[in-house]
């Protein structure tokens, strides 16, 4: 369970002054048969004394789609909820969306704090103000950002050129792009660079240190410190050997499936991550790792970034490469990677591999279409109280060949409600829940029957099988709706896929419908939304 953040923010002050005044002289009593005399004071105004607040969680990954949800409740000087008081948040970094501007009869206004374009790790400061009272300030973390330091050649010989490959990625281990990186560290990097789309970079070093020993390469950015120890040794000389036993050595391949290359150009990548452990969980360093394609290869410029080269696991006992993508597409997991590991030079010498461990991707067109496709039946859900509608995704490449392994997302939307007598002309109403956030907020009542009309859960999505493409490229989905329902609700079913940054929709609109027969007696002949005005309940 997460926990809530909290804090209570006092009035500075609240004054009410009430001042009544009484008359004149002259008359010692009320006459007989008159009404007795009464004195009126004005109501006293009761204006905010405090606010609380709350997040939902006290850090966000950077990552797509992580939000936090801060929920702001005024209260009065006994400490009873205020509804419909304007509440104001900005925040200092990222983006806030409200949700309620005012608060609602619970006295409280919530809104979304995402991280907006901004995927460096930091904190978000939210200043929260309510007219008469001081401000406080909600603090939110933004973490998951990385940077990985890959030196080739592991083991650089004095005066020999160093290439350092850079990769940055976010919370999801997507790379992250245009990231500004400056290098630093006792083995001579002083560079700033930035990172291509792929969240790569690569920097060189024209000459090591000239004396054998161990340095450093430092690079920040994205809110991150990294530091990478290089050994500059002798042709005798080397890194020492890894200490421990391997129980766990694992090899993980993000995103597993990428687009291919053109002509010369090496930004579709998929990043490579060997771990290695001990039996409880202590990360082994110096561990000796090769990354290699396994045969049969694809051929058209696909390759490793660290190509044939040793490297070693770092302290972390963590080992990167790239796969870079060739010209070429693969069958779906057409694309084998290995790492080869020991704890000596000479365990994984000449192409030895004692212990393998493999993982594989798949190169694919981009899915530049997607269609969404329907027939015209229904059927009848379970215990026949609900009707089901299939509809059909399908994806394809620029090429019109079908694309596998193609993430689904799916939504459903409910337009309209309509009102009225089954038999007679129908009044369509917008749905009320204008945002579309499930609340019922100030203004959207506008049948004033004090609930949201219609209810979301009226209508409701779900996969059949698998969220993603199978290999003719579909997967399917399908709508329920209660049978009462039928016929007095539009919605539209919106799709999306997306590969590696190419996305795809489709959206189509539907009525729901019943099967044939059913209007003899269905339960969707008694009106669910009422006969009225769509201003009017019921």
């Amino acid at each position: 369970m997460q926990m809530k953040y909290i804090k209570y923010v006092a009035a500075l002050g609240l004054s009410l002054a009430l001042v009544s005044c009484g008359g004149g002289g002259g008359n010692t009593g009320t006459p007989s048969g008159s009404p007795a005399a009464t004195a009126s004071s004005p109501a006293a105004v009761v204006v905010p004394a405090s606010f609380v607040f709350t997040l939902d969680k006290s850090s966000i990954s950077n990552g797509e789609g992580d939000i936090a949800l801060l929920t702001v409740t005024v209260l009065d000087a006994s400490r009873n909820v205020m509804a419909d008081v304007p509440v104001n948040v900005s925040v200092d970094s990222g983006f806030y969306t409200p949700i309620t501007p005012k608060t609602d009869a619970k006295g409280q206004v919530t809104g979304n704090i995402s991280i907006g374009t901004d995927k460096s790790n930091r904190t978000i400061g939210a200043t929260i103000s309510v007219v008469g009272l001081a401000t406080s300030t909600a603090s939110l973390s933004v973490i998951g950002s990385q940077i990985a330091l890959t030196p080739v050649s592991s083991t650089p010989r004095p005066g020999a050129k160093v290439d350092l490959a850079i990769k940055a990625t976010d919370g999801n281990g997507a790379g992250v792009p245009n990231a500004e990186i400056v290098l630093g560290g006792s083995l001579g990097f002083t560079q700033s660079i930035r990172t291509d789309a792929g969240g790569n970079a690569t920097a060189t070093l024209a000459a090591a240190p000239s004396t054998v020993g161990t340095y450093t390469v430092t690079a920040a950015g994205l809110g991150v410190d990294t530091t990478r120890d290089v050994q500059v040794v002798t042709a005798t000389g080397g890194i020492p050997e890894a200490v421990g036993v391997i129980s766990s050595a694992s090899l993980a391949i993000s995103p597993n499936t990428i687009p291919p290359n053109t002509v010369g150009s090496t930004t579709n990548r998929a990043a490579l991550r060997a771990v290695f452990q001990t039996a409880t969980n202590q990360a082994i360093p110096n561990v000796r790792v090769r990354f290699e394609i396994v045969p049969p290869l694809l051929g058209s410029g696909e390759q490793v970034s660290t190509a044939d080269n040793v490297i070693y696991s770092d302290v972390s006992g963590v080992a990167v490469a790239d796969y870079i993508a060739g010209t070429r597409t693969s069958p779906t997991s057409g694309v084998t990677v290995r790492i080869c590991y020991g704890l000596t030079d000479a365990s994984i010498a000449n192409g030895a591999c004692p212990n393998p461990v493999t993982q594989t991707l798949t190169v694919t067109g981009q899915p530049l279409s997607v269609t969404l496709g329907d027939n015209n039946l229904l059927q009848k859900g379970g215990n026949s109280l609900t009707y089901i509608k299939l509809l059909d995704v399908a994806v394809a490449d620029s090429s019109g060949n079908a694309v596998p392994n193609a993430l689904i997302s799916a939504s459903v939307d409910i337009s309209d409600y309509g009102k009225g007598l089954y038999a007679s002309a129908r009044r369509w109403c917008p749905n009320e829940d204008t945002n579309r956030n499930g609340f019922l907020d100030t203004g959207e009542d506008n049948d004033h029957n004090g609930v949201l009309t219609p209810r979301k859960a009226d209508v409701i999505l779900s996969f059949v099988g698998s969220n993603t493409t199978a290999a003719n490229g579909r997967a399917t989905i399908q709508v329920e709706y209660p049978q009462n329902v039928a016929t007095w609700l539009t919605y539209s079913v919106r799709v999306t896929t997306n590969v590696v940054g190419s996305e795809g929709t489709d959206q189509k609109s539907y009525v729901t419908s019943f099967i044939e027969g059913d209007d003899a007696n269905g339960s969707f002949l008694t009106p669910p939304y009422g006969v009225n005005d769509c201003s009017t309940k019921n």
